[in-house]
């Protein structure tokens, strides 16, 4: 008998002859044992074998036979697993070949994209599929990841969590069970961003940190959504000995009230910079507790619950942004010195209910519009809708911004009149009037209306800047820019700047830099620099996808191929000076060969940035 228990040939022969030899009985009962040995093994093998072979044609990838050991460590098996059956691998591997579902891809081709498959997001839902799809990315090209932790992390081995520090830029943190262990966290050191309860009930986190174990130093950003008050207790708890730099809470939108947000919580987390609470209104439990705080800029709802005098308590704030909810006393916000003022009084409903959705509400209060020489009426002759004050050194600068309500047929629509803006300097007071300044340029229906003092010319002294809206499908933004002119003492309306779109300041270089889409394969970017009191253009590239009557015809260009061109137009006085193109060939199943100057259109430091 072999080891394994079966029959060799010269084995079986001689239990025949003894067999023989031997009662017949007792010859029939050998020769019965040594059929279920032989013939029940190979059916087995016959099973397993038509098993694997379905499996094989069920992939669509082509197989090489072949005997493969027993047992597998892991990763082997992991290695000889079709990609093909992993969802968000087969949907990558098309999408890098740009084709479609029912087409069929050899097996050559898939093995050709190991390591280099790319993806906007990509869901990890335990250890082994994390140890599956980690060796055909390209991580630096996987934008956001969705990572899920169970209650005990059975899910996960420890090496799929060390590896875990290959996810990059933004990870969002998910649990069936609502929770996970907050040692999970720990794995996450790669990530700069990271996310908690976007799709499922994350409530919290369990357990504390271990002696040598701390939150990944490298996160700066943290986002906590289907926040209620009490919610995330334990996390806040961790992160007050993080290096987390910005935490922004979203609400639970199915809560009937109001979230709040204890302020004193937050204040902990000593590196803590900037706080946004989207909806979720500031409370307070005891001011003392926000001395030393490192906060810079607080975004929320204020509501008469809260007593604003706490922000006499933050030493480093600079700006607040919040929503009047309700009329109270705002001027603790007036006599804090050099904190800057963003207000909303106009509020769009949130609620998904027919009846409710896209109604507004408002607020108005009468003592700070005194208090601000506010000279509009009230209800339905107008309202201050947005108060924004900034202040630079002995300037002042006061954005009003007045809104009206007008009910139609039981519906309620808001409208915006251009604001204005009161400038203080000393003794001096005048306005600015955005809009009347020039009849080509005006406000678009989807704005914010921020202003904010920036050195927009390069000459050492901010300027002010207003944004003048969104236009257009694209929703091209534009700002209306305000340049000081050291002759008259006043700031000055610049038409050239408000031309821009998309405006960019690059200090470092002394320019300014636009984009803009000009259809869904057609981009450019452009540079301007301020030039004798105008900001003229100095370069413009487009990168597109030509027609088939646009490439040209020296290019040799297999038939179906595409061509992406791009065109770079360098200008002086105004004018076209040089043009110069550069093309790639994409050719479908082959890697598309880019231009020698590629790396320099979108290299971090490079020209056109």
């Amino acid at each position: 008998m072999l080891d394994d228990g079966s029959f060799s040939i010269q084995q079986a022969e001689q239990v025949m002859k003894l067999g023989f030899i031997r009662s017949r009985r007792k010859m029939i009962w050998i020769l019965m044992v040594f059929a279920v040995c032989l013939f029940g093994g190979c059916g087995q093998a016959a099973e397993s074998g038509r098993e694997d072979t379905g499996a094989r044609e069920k992939s669509g990838m082509e197989t090489e036979s072949g005997v493969e050991e027993e047992s597998e460590t892991r990763e082997e098996a992991t290695r000889h697993t079709n990609p093909m059956d992993n969802d968000t691998l087969r949907d990558s591997i098309y999408r890098y070949y740009g084709r479609d579902a029912h087409e069929k891809i050899r097996k050559e081709e898939i093995e050709a994209v190991k390591g280099k498959l790319w993806a906007n997001s990509v869901t990890i839902h335990d250890g082994e599929e994390f140890a599956r799809l980690r060796e055909w990315y390209n991580w630096d090209n996987v934008h956001s990841v969705i990572v899920y932790f169970s209650r005990d992390l059975q899910e996960w081995q420890e090496e799929d969590l060390l590896a875990l520090k290959i996810l990059h830029e933004s990870v969002q943190v998910e649990s069936d069970s609502g929770t996970f262990p907050v040692r999970a966290l720990t794995y996450l050191t790669g990530a700069q961003e990271v996310y908690f309860s976007v799709d499922t009930d994350v409530t919290d986190v369990t357990g504390t940190l271990s002696e040598g174990e701390v939150f990944p130093r490298q996160i700066k950003s943290v986002a906590l959504y289907d926040y209620r008050e009490e919610k995330y207790h334990t996390l806040l708890g961790v992160l007050q000995d993080s290096r987390v730099e910005m935490l922004t809470v979203r609400p639970d939108w199915e809560a009937e009230d109001y979230q709040g947000f204890w302020l004193d919580e937050a204040a902990q987390i000593g590196t803590l910079k900037e706080l946004v609470l989207n909806e979720v209104s500031i409370q307070v439990r005891e001011e003392a507790a926000l001395k030393g705080s490192a906060l810079v800029r607080i975004e929320g709802c204020i509501d008469q619950d809260t007593d604003l005098c706490f922000v006499k308590e933050l030493g480093q704030l600079e700006e607040l942004n919040g929503c009047i909810v309700a009329e109270r006393d705002l001027s603790p916000l007036l006599h804090r010195k050099g904190l800057s003022l963003y207000l909303d009084f106009c509020r769009q409903t949130t609620a998904l209910e027919e009846e409710a959705y896209g109604s507004t509400t408002y607020t108005v209060c009468p003592e700070f519009n005194k208090a601000v020489s506010w000279p509009g009426g009230s209800g339905d002759e107008g309202f201050l809708g947005i108060y924004q004050r900034r202040e630079e050194g002995d300037l002042v600068a006061e954005c009003f911004t007045k809104k009206w309500i007008s009910r139609e047929t039981d519906e309620i629509y808001m409208y915006s009149f251009d604001p204005w803006i009161r400038v203080t300097a000393g003794a001096s007071v005048y306005e600015l009037s955005p809009g009347e300044e020039d009849g080509e340029f005006c406000f678009g229906d989807a704005r914010s209306d921020r202003m904010r003092f920036e050195d927009i010319n390069f000459d050492g002294v901010k300027d002010i800047v207003l944004e003048a809206g969104h236009f257009g499908s694209q929703g091209l933004l534009c700002e209306f820019g305000y340049l000081w002119d050291q002759a008259s003492g006043r700031y000055v309306f610049s038409p050239t700047y408000s031309m821009i779109s998309n405006p960019s300041i690059d200090p470092e270089h002394q320019l300014v830099r636009s984009s803009w889409r000009n259809w869904a394969a057609s981009h450019s970017w452009a540079i301007y620099r301020y030039v004798d009191g105008k900001f003229v253009v100095q370069g413009i590239l487009t990168e597109e996808l030509l027609d088939e009557d646009d490439i040209p015809p020296e290019l040799e260009v297999p038939e179906g191929a595409e061509v992406w061109r791009w065109r770079e137009e360098i200008m002086e006085d105004g004018k076209v000076a040089e043009v110069r193109n550069s093309y790639a060939v994409s050719v479908e199943g082959e890697e598309t060969v880019y231009p020698e100057a590629y790396e320099s259109y979108y290299a971090e430091d490079s020209y056109w940035g």
